[in-house]
């Protein structure tokens, strides 16, 4: 009887299936989750990978990552798979935007200590990104405004008054001053800042396992630094504050610091909230 169990034993170990499910797309600026039977833990090119108990993980890749990645598994029973893949390469616009203030171009000299004060501010709140290890994005993902017109596309170089920029690491969707913001998520609010130079009146969501989402040039806020939200809550509203030329939210998403497309989240969404 004791030969039985053990073989029993082996016998489940070998049954493991090691099939891997991708949903998203492998390519740059992209979200994708794995999910697996019995996974117990996954390495991305040596990053350890949180795997959550409903055997899944999520990774992503930047705007322009073009390095071959190593995905290695481990399942329950010890036996490991390995998969290799290159991010597919995407093709970006240039966005060129003429007549704008000087001063939303290039800030002023006088501006220095306050661009700086405002970064560092940013950068802090960022380093918690990493410690919320619920994934709370099992929520699914909704557009944080309901119409609204796409004015600026995530990846796009900037052309300011002939003077050569960042590219444009989010979506611009263009609506009236006053239009609800809703979190694109559930997720906790790491972020709730007034006034910046570039951003205006912004907020960063923390979405669990390193994904998180920010909101710009608010008119109002309604949340503060560690509020719960829900995917669909109203947490501001549609302006024009900081660098802005108009009412618009600009809307960014990113793994860690991996800038990723906005709208790929929606794309690969099974939720149709808002």
């Amino acid at each position: 009887m004791k030969n039985i169990f053990i073989f029993l034993i082996i016998a489940g170990s070998v049954l493991y299936s090691q099939k891997l499910k991708f949903s998203g797309e492998i390519k740059q600026a992209s979200l994708v989750k794995c999910t697996g039977d019995n996974i117990d833990s996954a390495w991305l090119n040596d990053i350890a990978l949180k795997v959550n108990d409903n055997s899944y993980f999520i990774f992503g890749f930047d705007r322009d990552d073009s390095i071959k990645y190593t995905l290695k598994v481990k399942y329950l029973n010890n036996a490991f798979i390995t998969k290799e893949f290159k991010p597919k390469k995407r093709k970006y616009n240039i966005q060129r935007i003429n007549n704008m203030k000087p001063s939303l171009v290039t800030h002023p000299e006088a501006e220095n200590e306050r661009v700086i004060r405002e970064r560092k501010i940013s950068q802090e709140a960022r380093k918690k990104i990493g410690e919320n290890f619920i994934p709370m994005y099992e929520a699914g993902f909704i557009r944080p405004i309901k119409g609204g017109r796409i004015s600026g596309r995530f990846g796009n170089q900037r052309i300011l008054n002939g003077e050569k920029k960042n590219f444009h690491n989010g979506v611009d969707i263009a609506a009236s001053a006053g239009t609800p913001v809703f979190a694109m998520s559930d997720g906790i609010v790491i972020l709730s800042a007034d006034t910046f130079y570039y951003a205006g009146n912004n907020i960063l969501i923390d979405h669990g396992d390193g994904l998180n989402s920010f909101y710009l040039h608010m008119r109002k806020k309604f949340v503060k630094v560690g509020d719960k939200v829900k995917a669909g809550d109203v947490i501001g509203e549609v302006g024009t504050t900081g660098r802005s030329t108009g009412p618009h939210l600009h809307w960014g998403v990113q793994w860690f610091d991996k800038r990723l497309d906005p709208l790929g989240l929606i794309r690969n969404n099974s939720r149709s909230k808002k």
